[in-house]
């Protein structure tokens, strides 16, 4: 519930930040991994008829999404697992690469991003993507004097440049092609007091705003038209190098489909289903880790524990509020999760976005 409070407090900002102009993948996110906004989002914020029926001949659009996820409990591969399995607490416990004295409970992450989108030609889209990301997220230690914690960041995410490109258009569907590069605008250096050291220190990778590399997306979707729509798309967010603290977030791949219905002229109802693939992080960062025997005194500390396999459930609707303006709303729940753990498990997701064209 308490998330749920802190979404109603964050859709008037969004709001706001519509007015004066202020992403998915599988298992644990990083926030520069959730705040990558996915192509079929960007084709989401296409206006091609005004309510008269007419096509619009705007070029420039403006989309405001606001996303919340939360990950509560542990699985391992297909397991839940209780936090005491996860907890080290030593006594007649014995220390292994599979329980530790730090345990995130709960991880909140937010995303408001903001994309300028401009129709170069009939069959050409370009955008650029500015993510704004806070995460918070709160621990139980058997660590003298952090029995209890939460850590946080926030700040600008990472750059997205993308370009679509329409390989088809007929009069039952389209066929669109969209490629991008993701610039490492957002930082990898936030630091925050944990149990590891007295004061501030580097943060989980989970806790870093940006991927600190040079990054593509590309996708290949299909949708048809009319009053019943179906969109399949099939996309990649590939990963290169290393960025400064020697690792790189893994690759992610999806597979994703999604039913509309235009129920009137003004109200648009979807729901769908999304296949998806996270590589582990390769790399290491060792400002993170100890100099012992069990060197990650967390499991978001390890980097072999993230990645893994998800097939989530989502639904929602499209409003046309003018002739210029769409108002979307969806939700999402993870139905299968295979990790790579132990690794918090996601619970749910929403979003909320604002398009306009003019």
């Amino acid at each position: 519930m308490g998330i749920l409070r802190q979404l109603s407090g964050q859709l008037f900002n969004v709001s706001v930040c519509s007015i004066i102009g202020c992403g998915t993948v599988a298992a644990q996110s990083t926030p520069s991994e959730f705040a990558e906004l996915s192509f079929q989002a960007l084709l989401d914020t296409e206006i091609d008829e005004g309510l008269s029926g007419k096509p619009s001949m705007r070029r420039w659009s403006v989309a405001v999404q606001f996303k919340a996820v939360e990950f509560d409990g542990y699985r391992q591969n297909e397991t839940d697992l209780p936090l005491k399995t996860v907890l080290y607490t030593g006594g007649d416990t014995p220390r292994t690469n599979r329980n530790f004295p730090i345990v995130p409970t709960v991880i909140n992450q937010y995303a408001q991003i903001v994309q300028l989108g401009y129709q170069y030609a009939d069959n050409v889209k370009l955008a650029l993507q500015l993510p704004l990301i806070k995460q918070t997220t709160d621990h139980i230690s058997t660590v003298p004097g952090y029995n209890e914690f939460e850590i946080a960041s926030q700040g600008m995410g990472d750059m997205v440049i993308t370009a679509g490109y329409m390989l088809n258009d007929s009069a039952s569907a389209r066929v669109w092609l969209n490629a991008g590069v993701s610039l490492p605008t957002g930082s990898i250096d936030e630091a925050g007091d944990t149990p590891r050291a007295p004061g501030d220190q580097q943060l989980p990778y989970t806790m870093q705003l940006g991927s600190g590399t040079y990054d593509f997306p590309l996708e290949l979707s299909y949708q048809t038209k009319g009053q019943h729509s179906i969109a399949l798309a099939l996309s990649a967010m590939l990963r290169t190098g290393a960025n400064d603290r020697h690792y790189r977030l893994g690759n992610n791949y999806e597979l994703s489909a999604k039913y509309s219905y235009r129920a009137s002229p003004r109200i648009t109802v979807f729901g769908g289903a999304e296949l998806s693939h996270a590589d582990a992080i390769h790399g290491q960062d060792n400002d993170i880790v100890l100099d012992a025997p069990f060197p990650y005194p967390a499991s978001i500390t390890n980097p072999a524990l993230y990645g893994g396999q998800k097939i989530t459930v989502m639904a929602g609707l499209t409003y046309k509020a003018l002739d210029w303006l769409n108002i979307s709303l969806d939700g999402g729940k993870p139905l299968y999760q295979n990790l790579n753990g132990p690794q918090p498990k996601e619970v749910w997701r929403t979003s909320l976005q604002l398009s306009a064209s003019f």
